[in-house]
């Protein structure tokens, strides 16, 4: 996707105690005469620092000639039905920060993987629908995935249906990535998962620009 788009995308992490956050650049695509769009990609460590990590970082990054910035957090271990409070302190958050925005992934962003749900096979040819049903009782096929209350609870259920894991590690979430299908998920799963089509809504808006 970044390479039909022309996108150069840079990767870092913010950590280090509140009020004394310190940001570090890990990785760094060249910018080229071709490059159209640039991206940075901060790993904030834990969801409660997203929206104070943006807020922090807000007017450097604008300065800087950033013209959009996206925010991706769980909504777990907030309950579903404190979602909308949840929203509202974001949204309070980042109050005067026209440019930023929060994504919040319902309630994890492995419910996004389990919904594109080609991608198990993928990983493990053992890993069919029927075997996920039959031994946990849902179908990622047909089930909201919007509704499980811990998808990576889920998700390490079932890797472990053929004596795998799924700790949110990067590596474990690498191999996960390169296994989807992103036609599908622009095509269907933007349709049966709300949040990550808003999050898609968003990166579309911003390679229009």
């Amino acid at each position: 996707i970044a390479g039909q788009n022309n996108i150069a995308i840079a990767e870092g992490n913010i950590g280090g105690k509140k009020n004394s956050r310190i940001t570090r650049l890990t990785m760094s695509d060249p910018v080229t005469s071709q490059t159209k769009y640039y991206v940075l990609i901060y790993d904030c460590g834990t969801d409660s620092s997203v929206a104070s990590d943006i807020s922090d970082q807000y007017t450097a990054l604008i300065q800087n000639g950033y013209s959009k910035i996206i925010g991706l957090r769980d909504v777990y271990p907030t309950l579903i039905a404190e979602k909308g409070k949840l929203e509202k302190g974001l949204r309070y958050s980042l109050r005067g920060k026209d440019s930023a925005y929060i994504i919040l992934a319902v309630m994890e962003i492995e419910a996004w993987f389990m919904a594109e749900w080609n991608h198990f096979s993928k990983v493990d040819t053992r890993l069919t629908l029927t075997a996920i049903q039959t031994a946990l009782g849902f179908n990622p096929e047909i089930d909201d995935m919007e509704e499980r209350p811990h998808p990576s609870e889920d998700l390490d259920n079932i890797y472990k249906c053929v004596s795998r894991s799924y700790k949110k590690k990067k590596k474990q979430v690498n191999t996960i990535v390169d296994s989807l299908d992103y036609e599908f998920l622009y095509l269907e799963v933007v349709k049966s998962v709300p949040s990550f089509g808003k999050f898609v809504s968003h990166v579309d808006d911003f390679i229009k620009l």
